[in-house]
């Protein structure tokens, strides 16, 4: 060492005129300066040389040392275990995944523990063990995880640890620090009553490893003492290879089924590291039914009846079917409906009756009356479906009330059976923008037209429809709300949802208990029992000395009253846990607690104010009971290394009909609707309720919106945040907060960043700044700034093809098209212009929405504090070579964080340039309702991530393009 060290010291002067020549001359001069060294020094150019050798050999060698590997056995981290246990007892299901994570590298590592859960599960328990400790996360109500959860938000992390991911699932994410040569165990419990569906149970577990794992196994157990009469295991990534993994074995009432695929049969070539596990592990299955009464268990001092008779002949059905053919309903989704309805009327029994109506801002009935479905009423009713076209605003309202008409008149003239089910299937994209638009009042007088008589199903099409007003109006009328997703198979999601609802084959079905012999019974009154699913009543035994449960059941059945008496003996029902060594005791008493909290939260979203907060308090207590993660509870789970600062995350339940964070970390806060802590409503039985769901990543969209930034008064704390329960991570409102609405910002979403990327801009008062430029679709869209030259906008232009010019102020929206201007103020109540190019129509008395071809342009007004408008537009589909502030982005922008400090200068490499930016929570503006986002700021006028100088951007007038 100390002879290289001499070699470097001595000879660095050889080393310095080499390198010299070579930077400041030309490669041929400093060869030549090379050679006149070697010649006259040659011993030392050579150990020299030598020495450069070898320090580059270990440079080279440490280099590869520090890449991450996929190598299992050489790689810094080592997921060298992965178990999923899931025991299934009568439907119910409890799984336990652990995961085993070795840090084998020479520093500490961040290591995260990332699975997917159905959306219908309860998380029950989760721990992480190191070093010896364990630590484990406690069920607490929301309102006493105030303080976690605002020390997360206020570091810049990921406050909530479980989000939506696709339509059944959620993610669960937590990530820890490891230190070198060290080892973490993550476990995770969940449970889930299983809903039989089309005649299937289906159990799923995601498989997702990322990398090729050592110990990898999944073992399922189930146990139903009604025989089993079927068992399928399915998954897409399931190669032939991966089949052979699979050990099945199925007795008289029992199954076990194994999958442990070895390293080599998890690699997705022979001499590939990566891992071809990546999709859903599903097992189908379902029970033998040979009685009508159905199957009634007894465990520990409750009990739980499932009940689907067989062989009963279906119930004939009248269904109109209220499809929404507005703008917004333009490209895949008018096509996709349109491919739907086509399959749809080819499987509508000849014995129902149906009718058609399609409706924008007009009602259109394909006929004023029902008909029977013959195959001459099908022809002609697929001739109509075909010429669907979208156009105009949405008037929800008159269109569901025509619909109600149509049957009461069935009903009242005798057109249909006497013993017949009748509904009505509402198919939209949006809110109402036409005729009666208040949703409460569309609410109230849709169930005064129905009266109980009829049931309404709800279909929302994609995210930009209020689901919450829609579940409501559904849960209010018999039926469920469902989301659709916009996706490739749009088209299958409507027919699977019509086929779970096309063969009815009892009403009015009622399951009674006596009341000397049972109490806390969940829902047993049910309107509907369709083909393939299956009634689930459970509930406690008061008396310990019952020796029969007595249940009477009634129902109606296209022939006649069904009226069944029967009682069931308890002392032999309490061996069934006793006769199966793998199942939990407990399982009918947690059955109950999962169901009973599902049914309050349901029930809770119809309930007057009084009532809601009744049964939301029933079902806190429950669920603090039972340790179940809940719309109305939250996991604390507190990180080890944060253990001594007692600062923790907070897991919440994901809901439906909320901002979900997926949309927030893809589409940057779309409207979804309104806040609600209601919980996961079960439906009907076998129509699995609104579990939540979210597009597919990718199809997700990204929006370009005008922010302004908060200033907060320090005399002030922030409020308690208003958690999210659906389909994903809270999202805190700041209501009661002093917010000063200066220096705005345009915030732009990232990918799959939890940060977007925000930037001011600072100008003169009044002008006019170009914010999109498409030369490809014709779109150019100008704002003009305040009078202080923030942009808190005072005016709008939208340029379309020179074929149509939209002026938007504070007080009115002007058309000029190539014949004439058509002047409109904020107030007008109705389509301001549909045709087939364009569309403008006010939504929501302050947001005015723009469809151009296949783009939407959405316009909000905000009178407080002061009046402004700001910007939502798709950036999905505008193209590439787009431009403007906000058009640029079109092409994409990315980021890597470097170093990340709330309200403190943070570091992030952005298109090859190391910024300063500050890491801050930024009120949003591009909704109607004010939220948060996560933003990182970038100052001097967006330098580093806009293209150009901010000069560039700036027009002379409101119309002008570049």
């Amino acid at each position: 060492m100390r002879q290289c060290q001499f070699v470097w010291e001595s000879n660095w002067q050889i080393i310095n005129s080499i390198l010299h020549t070579g930077l400041n001359k030309t490669p041929s001069i400093a060869g030549t300066v090379f050679l006149w060294h070697l010649e006259r020094r040659p011993q030392v150019v050579m150990k020299l040389i030598f020495g450069i050798l070898l320090v580059g050999l270990w440079t080279l060698k440490a280099s590869e040392s520090a890449r991450p590997r996929r190598d299992v056995k050489e790689g810094d981290l080592d997921i060298y275990s992965f178990n999923v246990d899931c025991k299934v007892t009568s439907r119910y299901a409890y799984t336990v995944m652990v995961s085993r994570v070795a840090n084998r590298a020479t520093v500490s590592k961040e290591v995260t523990f990332d699975v997917e859960l159905p959306k219908s599960a309860f998380i029950s328990n989760f721990s992480m063990t190191m070093e010896g400790k364990t630590y484990v996360g406690v069920v607490k109500k929301k309102e006493e995880a105030k303080q976690q959860y605002d020390r997360a938000v206020a570091r810049g992390e990921s406050a909530g640890l479980v989000r939506v991911s696709g339509r059944k699932l959620e993610e669960f994410k937590v990530s820890v620090t490891v230190a070198a040569h060290s080892k973490v165990t993550f476990e995770l419990t969940y449970e889930e009553l299983l809903k039989r569906n089309l005649g299937n149970y289906d159990i799923v577990i995601k498989v997702s490893p990322q990398q090729l794992v050592k110990n990898f196994k999944i073992d399922v157990d189930i146990s139903e003492s009604q025989g089993i009469s079927f068992l399928d295991v399915q998954g897409k990534f399931l190669t032939q290879e991966l089949n052979n993994a699979i050990q099945k074995t199925v007795t008289e009432d029992k199954a076990h089924i194994s999958f442990a695929p070895t390293i080599d049969q998890q690699r997705k070539c022979p001499e590939c590291q990566e891992s071809i596990l990546d999709g859903e592990f599903i097992i189908k299955y379902d029970v033998k039914r040979e009685t009508s009464i159905g199957n009634i268990q007894i465990v520990n001092g409750y009990f739980v009846h499932y009940f689907a008779p067989i062989h009963m002949p279906r119930i004939p059905k009248n269904v109109v079917f209220v499809i929404d053919r507005s703008g917004s309903m333009y490209g895949r989704k008018i096509k996709q409906t349109r491919e739907a309805l086509l399959k749809i009327l080819q499987d509508v029994n000849e014995q129902d009756s149906f009718g058609l109506i399609t409706f924008d801002h007009s009602i259109t009935p394909w006929k004023y009356k029902l008909v029977k479905a013959t195959p001459t009423m099908i022809a002609e009713a697929k001739e109509f479906v075909k010429t669907i076209r979208d156009s105009g605003a949405t008037n929800i309202n008159d269109a569901v009330l025509e619909g109600i008409q149509m049957l009461r008149i069935a009903k009242e003239e005798r057109q249909v059976p006497k013993r017949s089910l009748s509904i009505i299937i509402l198919l939209t994209d949006g809110d109402p923008t036409s005729g009666i638009t208040d949703l409460k009042q569309i609410q109230s007088n849709v169930k005064e037209a129905i009266k109980e008589q009829f049931t309404l199903y709800c279909l929302g099409f994609g995210f930009d429809v209020n689901y919450n007003f829609l579940e409501k109006m559904a849960l209010e009328n018999g039926g469920v709300a469902r989301r659709i997703y916009e996706d490739s198979d749009s088209a299958l999601q409507l027919q699977n949802f019509y086929e779970e609802v096309a063969s009815p084959l009892l009403t009015d079905v009622e399951l009674q208990y006596l009341d000397n012999e049972v109490n806390s019974v969940t829902q047993s009154k049910f309107k509907f029992f369709y083909n393939g699913s299956e009634i689930i009543v459970a509930g406690q035994i008061t008396d310990n000395n019952l020796d029969f449960l007595t249940t009477d059941i009634k129902a109606e059945s296209v022939e006649s009253a069904l009226i069944i008496t029967t009682k069931s003996p308890i002392a032999n029902k309490d061996t069934i846990s006793e006769k199966q060594e793998y199942i939990f005791g407990d399982y009918i008493e947690r059955l109950w607690a999962y169901l009973t909290i599902q049914q309050k939260l349901s029930k809770a979203v119809t309930a007057s104010k009084e009532d809601k907060k009744t049964l939301e308090e029933e079902a806190l207590k429950l669920s603090l009971s039972y340790n179940f993660v809940t719309p109305l509870t939250s996991m604390v789970v507190t990180k080890p290394e944060d253990e001594r600062r007692n600062q923790s995350l907070v897991a919440d339940k994901p809901q439906e009909g909320e901002a979900h964070e997926d949309e927030r970390d893809f589409s940057s806060h779309r409207i979804v609707g309104s806040h609600r802590t209601s919980g996961l409503p079960m439906g009907l039985p076998g129509l699995s309720g609104p579990s939540g769901h979210v597009p597919s990543r990718s199809n997700v969209h990204s929006y370009a919106y005008l922010l302004p930034r908060p200033t907060f008064e320090s005399a002030y704390l922030l409020p308690r945040p208003t958690f999210s329960s659906a389909d994903l991570l809270p999202r805190p409102t700041f209501s009661s907060v002093r917010v000063k609405t200066q220096d705005p910002k345009f915030i732009i979403p990232v990918g799959t960043k939890m940060h977007s990327l925000c930037f001011k801009v600072s100008v003169s008062a009044g002008t006019i700044l170009q914010l999109v430029h498409d030369p490809d679709s014709g779109i150019t869209i100008n704002g003009k700034t305040d009078d202080a030259g923030k942009i808190m906008f005072q005016a709008f232009s939208i340029r379309y093809k020179d074929q149509y010019k939209v002026t938007v102020g504070l007080e009115n929206i002007t058309l000029h098209t190539a014949k004439d201007s058509s002047d409109r103020s904020w107030s007008w109540q109705s389509v301001l212009h549909s045709s087939d190019k364009i569309t403008l129509a006010l939504m929501k008395k302050n947001v005015l929405q723009i469809i151009l071809d296949n783009q939407v342009i959405k316009i909000v007004l905000h009178k407080s504090p002061g009046k402004f408008l700001w910007l939502n537009v798709l950036l999905d589909n505008i193209s590439s070579s787009s431009s403007g502030l906000l058009g640029q982005f079109a092409k994409g922008v990315s980021y890597v964080k470097k170093m990340v400090s709330l309200n403190n200068p943070s570091r992030i490499e952005l298109q090859g340039r190391d910024l300063q930016v500050i890491s801050k929570l930024e009120t949003d503006y591009g909704i109607s309702s004010k939220t948060k986002v996560r933003c990182f700021v970038v100052d001097n006028n967006g330098d580093g991530l806009i293209n150009g100088p901010l000069s560039s951007y700036i027009m002379t007038d409101l119309f002008e393009e570049p």
